[in-house]
């Protein structure tokens, strides 16, 4: 099968020397600074600072739901959906899609963990009680979110670097 790679959606030139458009690269740095964000906000737990722990963990959440929007997203709907699903042999298409598929897992846990932490909107059965086992849990497939959205970086853009 053969599939032609479109013209990524967002325009612009990149500042990191790679030929990414702007965006990419924007988007590239503010996700690198939210995993250290979110790397902070488990050592605000782990010192008992809950408020600040909830404030950063959240910003970090809701800042993810606006780059997924506007970012994300449309690359993907316009590099990647047309030629789904029967290019997965091609590091083109697999890359995000693998990073698609851990990114709305760790979105959709953190929206979860955020529901029980600060609302009564979830069911007293389906909240949970042991907070360290999910947090860590949530922090550590947001990194491999992270890791795999670097990779599709590279895999897209990464030539350059050669």
């Amino acid at each position: 099968m053969s599939v032609s790679i479109p013209n990524n959606p967002i325009s612009g030139e990149g500042f990191l020397g790679t030929g990414a458009p702007l965006m990419a690269d924007l988007n590239l740095i503010v996700q690198l600074l939210m995993g250290a964000a979110l790397l902070i906000g488990a050592f605000l737990a782990r010192g008992k600072h809950y408020r600040a722990h909830a404030v950063t963990q959240t910003t970090v959440l809701l800042l993810n739901l606006a780059m997924i929007a506007t970012v994300m997203w449309p690359s993907t709907e316009q590099q990647v959906m047309p030629a789904f699903p029967g290019v997965f042999g091609r590091w083109y298409f697999a890359a995000p899609s693998i990073h698609a598929v851990l990114g709305i897992t760790a979105e959709s846990l953190g929206i979860f963990i955020a529901m029980v932490a600060g609302t009564k909107l979830v069911p007293e059965k389906l909240r949970f009680r042991n907070w360290k086992r999910w947090m860590r849990a949530e922090l550590l497939l947001w990194w491999m979110t992270l890791l795999s959205g670097a990779a599709t970086y590279y895999v897209w853009y990464g030539a350059v670097f050669r």
